[in-house]
């Protein structure tokens, strides 16, 4: 709970901060919408020359994109513009501060900046979720949200450890800025159904770089289709991911000297 409240502490602090200039945030907020719905646009063309891909419906990928929305949205919202900030929080100094704090300085690397405006792009997330449910034939259910929530939590989860096991080059390299690039493509494969993989790049994709557990799977999740084995394997890869991300931090930390000695 101590942590919980923080995490609402650097939330408010950040919205204070943001509706200081609230037309730029009105059009930052506009923006990432309209991003998002680009996205969108290209997959409805898409559609108009395919009925399917990978077996997934065209209500299946409206379903699949807005998912794959929201989690960009949660991403930023929870620790993506943190993490991304780690080179320069190593860079100026600012992680001697962190480290004397009572407070695990992992997490202070991932809380102290939250990018509110990107907020907007679950709003167009949730309109693609509804409008592929009210299309399709999915029923929802209390069960299938709840496998839904978990699933999410879990590629949550997972997409943070890779990209914060990437931002440890920092501790080692001025380049570290380098890595945000790398986790943001890796994130947009999202976008896409794991399915559509075969053979080596299915692994990759399941077990090395687990990318099917971001939006495919909470999405399969939601229309029903999850299997129970798949989805004890989202819970397992993602605990092993934060524990492995954990190590990974620890030592990293060793090796860093602060900036003033």
């Amino acid at each position: 709970m101590k942590y919980f409240s923080l995490y609402l502490a650097f939330f408010r602090a950040n919205l204070m901060k943001d509706m200081a200039y609230r037309g730029n945030f009105l059009l930052g907020s506009l923006t990432t919408a309209l991003e998002s719905l680009m996205v969108y646009f290209g997959v409805a063309v898409l559609f108009r020359h395919v009925t399917t891909i990978a077996q997934w419906t065209y209500e299946e990928m409206l379903i699949l994109l807005g998912v794959y929305m929201i989690s960009n949205s949660a991403a930023w919202l929870l620790f993506r513009a943190g993490v991304s900030d780690l080179d320069r929080t190593i860079n100026r100094g600012d992680l001697d501060w962190y480290l004397v704090k009572p407070i695990d300085a992992q997490f202070l690397s991932t809380v102290t900046r939250i990018d509110i405006e990107d907020a907007a792009r679950s709003l167009v997330g949730l309109v693609l979720v509804g409008l592929g449910l009210y299309r399709g034939t999915a029923e929802v259910s209390f069960w299938r949200l709840l496998a839904f929530v978990i699933t999410f939590l879990a590629g949550q989860a997972i997409l943070y450890s890779i990209q914060l096991a990437l931002k440890t080059v920092s501790f080692k390299s001025l380049q570290g800025w380098a890595t945000n690039s790398i986790a943001f493509r890796f994130h947009d494969l999202a976008q896409y159904p794991t399915d559509i993989y075969r053979g080596l790049m299915r692994v990759v994709y399941t077990f090395v770089l687990p990318l099917a557990f971001i939006a495919t799977v909470p999405a399969k999740a939601l229309i029903g289709e999850i299997t129970a084995g798949l989805f004890a394997l989202s819970l397992l890869i993602a605990a092993a991911a934060l524990a492995i991300t954990r190590l990974i931090w620890k030592r990293a930390l060793r090796t860093y000297t602060s900036a003033s000695s």
